[in-house]
Formats: C-alpha cells, sequence, structure tokens
C-alpha cells in the first residue's frame, strides 16, 4: 500500500535518530524521491559548477585523510558499477565508472573524496574517531569532521564545522546536547563495519536553491502556496563505517520539493502548520517558522 502521506506527516518533527537499515542496492539511490527524473543529472552539473567556482567553500580535508577517501572511491565507484550501470556513458559503459569521474590527467591530484562527490548527487563528509578526556580520567572517543565535499548544506557553513567534534557541530540545533547527543556518540562507537543505516530528515525554505550555507540570510515565503515559493527541503542521509580506515562515511542525498505538492493532500497543510507552532521557541526560531506561517495559513 502506498503511503500518501506528506513527509512531515510521516517523520513528525522530534528530534531523534530514526534510523533504519538499508541495503547495498538502496545505499545511493539513482532516482528522485519525487520522481524529478532529471535531478539527478542537474545535481551533478551543479556540483561541477559549485566546484569549480567556490571550491574552498564547498571542500575541505584535514591531513590524513586521504586513505579514507581512497576507500570512498572505490566503494562509490563499485556501487554505480553494480547498481546504476544504466548511466554510464555509451563510449565505455563497463569502465568502472572512469569514464564519469569527470577528472581529466590534470585533476588527478585532487583528494579522492572529492574525486567521489563528483560522480553522485550525494554529498559526502567523512568521521574520524579522536581521543579526548574525559571527565572521569578515562579516554573517550569523539567524532570529528575532517574531511567533507557539501555542495547543498542546509544553512551550516562548512568551513565553520571542520575539524570540528559531532556536538560543536550540532551546537546551534536546540535541544541536541539534552536528546542527541549521547544516543548519537554511542551509535558511532557502536558502529560496525558493513550494515549501512539511513534517516530522513526535513526542513522548509523559500525557493528550490540547493547551495544555502547562510541560515540568516533566510527571507520570509510571500503569498500563499500557490506561487510554489515555499519548498520542503528532504535529506536522505545514510551512515556507514569504512572497513580499513574506520572511519564513518556519512551521504546526504537533498530532495526539494514545492510544499504546495501535498495542498490536496488529507491535512497536510494544517498538520504541518500545528507542527511548527507547537515546537519550542528555540526550535521555531531555528526552524525559522515565522518565515513560512503566512504562506501556511487558510484564506480568510
Amino acid at each position: 500500500m502506498i503511503d500518501e502521506r506528506a513527509p512531515w506527516q510521516r517523520l513528525g518533527f522530534k528530534l531523534k535518530l530514526g534510523l533504519r537499515a538499508r541495503s547495498e542496492a538502496e545505499w545511493l539511490p539513482s532516482n528522485d524521491l519525487f520522481g524529478n527524473q532529471a535531478a539527478r543529472a542537474e545535481q551533478i552539473a551543479l556540483k561541477t559548477q559549485l566546484l569549480a567556482k567556490h571550491h574552498q567553500d564547498v571542500f575541505s580535508a584535514m591531513p590524513n585523510t586521504n586513505a579514507a577517501g581512497d576507500e570512498v572511491l572505490a566503494m562509490v565507484r563499485q556501487h554505480l558499477t553494480t547498481y546504476h550501470d544504466h548511466h554510464a556513458h555509451n563510449d565505455h559503459p563497463h569502465d568502472d565508472y572512469r569514464h564519469d569521474d569527470r577528472m581529466a590527467s590534470a585533476d588527478a591530484g585532487l583528494h579522492p573524496l572529492d574525486r567521489a562527490a563528483r560522480l553522485v548527487p550525494e554529498d559526502l563528509l567523512l568521521l574520524a574517531p579522536f581521543p579526548e578526556s574525559a571527565a572521569d580520567d578515562a579516554t573517550a572517543v569523539k567524532w570529528h569532521l575532517v574531511a567533507a565535499s557539501l555542495c547543498f548544506p542546509a544553512h551550516w557553513v562548512l568551513a565553520e564545522k571542520i575539524g570540528k567534534p559531532l556536538a560543536a557541530i550540532h551546537e546551534p540545533v536546540p535541544h541536541y546536547d539534552e536528546r542527541l547527543a549521547g544516543p548519537v556518540d554511542r551509535f558511532f562507537n557502536k558502529m560496525t563495519i558493513g550494515p549501512i543505516s539511513a534517516r530522513m530528515n526535513w526542513s522548509l525554505q523559500v525557493g528550490s536553491d540547493l547551495f544555502t550555507p547562510h541560515r540568516a540570510q533566510r527571507q520570509a515565503a510571500e503569498g500563499d502556496l500557490d506561487n510554489h515559493q515555499l519548498c520542503l527541503r528532504l535529506e536522505n542521509q545514510t551512515l556507514r563505517k569504512l572497513p580499513q580506515t574506520g572511519f564513518v562515511l556519512f551521504t546526504i542525498r537533498t530532495h526539494i520539493e514545492p510544499v504546495s505538492r501535498w495542498k490536496h493532500t488529507p491535512n497536510a497543510i494544517d498538520d504541518l502548520a500545528k507542527m511548527l507552532n507547537d515546537m519550542s521557541v528555540e526550535s521555531q526560531s531555528y526552524k525559522g517558522a515565522s518565515l513560512y506561517a503566512g504562506a501556511l495559513a487558510k484564506p480568510t
């Protein structure tokens, strides 16, 4: 039975991990969640432009991350060859996706994570374990962001996050420390090689821009839903542990669709407005709830 509910009706808005197992075949899905057949190629093309014009804004890597990047590049190539061969060019349809690497010999010096990210619409982020002193004098492991190709950030700046542990990365997120910091750290520390974990995360934004690093630049939606200005931003995220380096690879596939798509779905718009209203004051500010209230209001 097809679930016709809007994504926010299925996912809710409570801050939680919400992880599910995912098969290798579905690790990096080929299709757009909303049926836009052109989205994949368009996002990869946009990545190419951003990496050419704003490389320092969308890619960063700390020292000693090349080995993990090599792992990711090999995994992405193998996955594409095995599960998405229909994306191959006609000239070399089985050449291990090297033809689609978008890497000429002049680009061979790029970080392997950078090379891998140019093959897929997903953003690719690497996290590594660092020992830190705990309050009880024991040694705790904290996971730090050590490399990332982040072309489609949802209101966060890569340069401000690189090198930081998970808790510091999520510091602006209301209630993260009290509700999620512990469970997230425990999950990372218990990860094993092989399983892929996945989750969905949604937010709202005005317009369909994918590159939106600055939260302060958000604008209010004008008019109602019929102008298609208010959009749902849905992130399809996965986590898996790399077998050789033990780093964790975090992938984010971003999908954007006008909220008006669901205006005839039973209770969808009312439920969305209620969710925004029921959030804590801190969450409303963080999510920009006031920016979207007018577009979600019922006509008088």
